[in-house]
């Protein structure tokens, strides 16, 4: 008998040590005295007290120990059939590739910029791209998530195309199918939001996201064109959905200068109430490759703000899917949608790719949504894509993030080291700090259950 090779030990505090399955999303907690016999018998084969014996069968029955490789690969083949077959369940209408800002992280820069030979979604585009989802959700008549994201530039700035993309989505639901159960969102900078596109948002049930970073100097690098702070305007822009009561999620990017300020930071999302928060880790870019320190301290402040909103019922989205994934043993198989190919982002002419962040180069843009022969099942480029996640990746396997991590970023891991095959480092920091709370943070739950206040 050994433990099974996708076995983690780590010390939680003082005596305590855990056992952490990392294909099965599974803890168990130990003092020293008890993993040194279990250790002792693994190298013996001897068994000093009953009491041990109970202990070893715990583990056997639930995969910590296995009585060779085999047993372990044949769980991880199980494991592997549960991963669901590639189904569209995003799709990011980019319908302006210009915007008003000109932020200095922005990671899709110079796509923004550069003068495009189109920029603007026209009427005709967005109706052929309603006819390329129709084609697809009646592909995929399966329970799955479906959202619909307007993305641009700013998408604000072709809202008209907005507004006819979904009364178009109304027209075919009359027709013919559409399921019930696709989502809307849009994402923006907020600077254009107005009490028509608000009232508009509310009755077209599109789920509202703006990038804002919390507190002034924070936000510094959001500015216009004419490099003026955006912080006020758009402070302006929120107060007006709270007047209106439309509900909004802030995406908020964890720059340097805010995490000098994070207690100013977490004082302030409290103040705007939003319904939900994202908060982005810096992607590199030519002029940002940030060092091993910054993703610790983002992660470190991601998991503080975590804590304390959760007690007034704020989640935060990236570690609340970590959260998830291991709170309910779940495989988290892909941490955003472009991976494993279950996603479309089509431009403003009509091009199909798989990740936005590719709308500078048109990387993996190759299909248009003209072909109405288009089947991303058969595509090469979303077969190029279909296996990527750490579950099936070489370099993934004797990680202990592997089944809560997702695989971050493929898009910064091609960016970094030329393949989406490659590992986003930056991730992997994240993902491992994360976990290591979450193990802690479990004992700590399980051993205060009952404490009173």
């Amino acid at each position: 008998m050994q433990y099974s090779k996708y076995v983690h030990i780590s010390h939680v505090e003082n005596d305590v040590m855990a056992l952490y399955h990392a294909l099965l999303i599974r803890t168990v907690f130990l003092n020293q005295a008890e993993l040194q016999q279990i250790n002792s018998y693994l190298e013996t084969n001897r068994m000093d007290h009953a009491a041990l014996s109970d202990t070893v069968q715990y583990l056997y029955d639930n995969y910590y120990l296995v009585a060779d490789d085999e047993e372990d690969c044949k769980l991880y083949s199980k494991c592997i059939e549960l991963i669901s077959p590639t189904a569209i369940s995003n799709a990011y209408m980019v319908v302006t590739e210009n915007c008003n800002f000109n932020c200095k992280y922005c990671f899709i820069s110079n796509a923004v910029q550069s003068p495009g030979v189109t920029k603007v979604m026209t009427e005709e585009v967005a109706r052929q791209a309603v006819k390329l989802l129709q084609r697809t959700y009646e592909k995929q008549q399966t329970p799955y998530d479906k959202t619909i994201t307007f993305y641009g530039g700013e998408p604000l700035l072709n809202f008209e195309v907005i507004r006819f993309f979904m009364e178009e989505v109304e027209r075919i639901k009359a027709q013919g199918y559409w399921p019930s159960d696709v989502k809307y969102a849009l994402i923006t900078n907020g600077s254009l939001l107005t009490k028509d596109i608000l009232e508009a948002l509310q009755k077209y049930g599109i789920a509202l996201s703006i990038s804002y970073d919390v507190d002034k100097e924070s936000h510094a690098q959001r500015v216009d064109k004419n490099g003026n702070n955006s912080y006020d305007l758009v402070r302006q822009k929120i107060a007006l959905c709270h007047d209106l009561g439309v509900p909004f999620s802030l995406s908020i990017t964890i720059s340097e200068t805010l995490l000098k300020r994070k207690d100013e930071i977490l004082s302030e999302i409290l103040n705007m109430s939003p319904s939900t928060i994202a908060f982005n880790l810096l992607i590199p870019n030519k002029q940002n490759l940030k060092n091993e320190r910054y993703y610790e301290e983002a992660t470190d402040f991601m998991i503080e703000a975590f804590s304390h909103l959760r007690k007034i019922g704020l989640y935060e989205d990236r570690i609340m899917r970590k959260v998830h994934s291991f709170s309910e043993n779940k495989m988290h198989i892909y941490d955003c949608c472009a991976s494993g190919g279950n996603q479309y982002v089509i431009t403003p002419d009509g091009k199909i790719g798989i990740c936005h962040g590719y709308l500078n180069n048109r990387k993996y843009f190759s299909s248009s949504i003209f072909d109405t022969d288009f089947d991303f099942r058969t595509q090469a480029d979303y077969l190029h894509w279909k296996k990527r996640t750490p579950l099936l990746m070489k370099q993934c396997q004797d990680c202990e993030c592997l089944s809560i991590c997702g695989g971050g970023c493929p898009y910064a891991a091609d960016y970094m080291y030329g393949s989406i095959y490659e590992l986003d480092t930056r991730f992997c920091i994240h993902a491992k700090r994360v976990l290591e709370w979450l193990i802690k943070d479990l004992y700590h739950q399980t051993t205060h259950k009952y404490d009173k206040p």
